[in-house]
């Protein structure tokens, strides 16, 4: 019979973790928008990330629209293809580089937006009626500074990390 290893006083505990509490509360919020555009539209979770990314940056590429929405080239391509299936968006070959398809939000799109958009924002502001505005500034500056070293983490590796933090 297998014994268990009891629990370690010291090492990553899970609970306390800064990204798993970061990302318990993205996929907190997350689950009613995306109940609410899976339901209404008929949208994925990758088609809605990519209608926010093209309702703010007109006629950008595939390669851009991956980058902005953290998605691989596969579920990039069919989320741009399940919005242009419902009309949200439209694909057009780009000025100098035939290659590289521009798409844009259409009218519709821009209305689904618009309405995936209002809860969105009714989210943000109930949690941020949770904080004072102090805190308030305080968080926009914190996870601006978390965004960048995020960035270099995950440019340099892992191996990167293990070499900094000296072990191997």
């Amino acid at each position: 019979m297998k014994q268990t290893a009891p629990a370690a006083d010291d090492g990553l505990k899970l609970s306390t973790w800064l990204p798993y509490r970061l990302f318990l509360v993205a996929a907190q919020v997350a689950r009613p928008l995306e109940s609410f555009y899976g339901e209404t539209f008929g949208l994925s979770q990758a088609g809605w990330r990519i209608l926010a990314v093209i309702a703010e940056r007109d006629a950008a590429n595939a390669a851009e629209i991956g980058r902005a929405c953290a998605l691989d080239p596969f579920a990039t391509s069919r989320g741009i293809g399940q919005l242009t299936e419902l009309g949200f968006a439209v694909r057009r070959a780009g000025k100098s580089d035939r290659r590289f398809a521009a798409v844009s939000i259409t009218r519709s799109g821009r209305t689904a937006f618009n309405r995936i958009a209002a809860l969105g924002s009714a989210i943000e502001a109930r949690l941020l009626a949770r904080l004072s505005e102090s805190e308030r500034a305080t968080i926009d500056s914190a996870l601006t500074r978390l965004e960048g070293e995020s960035a270099r983490i995950d440019a340099g590796g892992w191996r990167t990390l293990l070499e900094d933090a000296g072990a191997s």
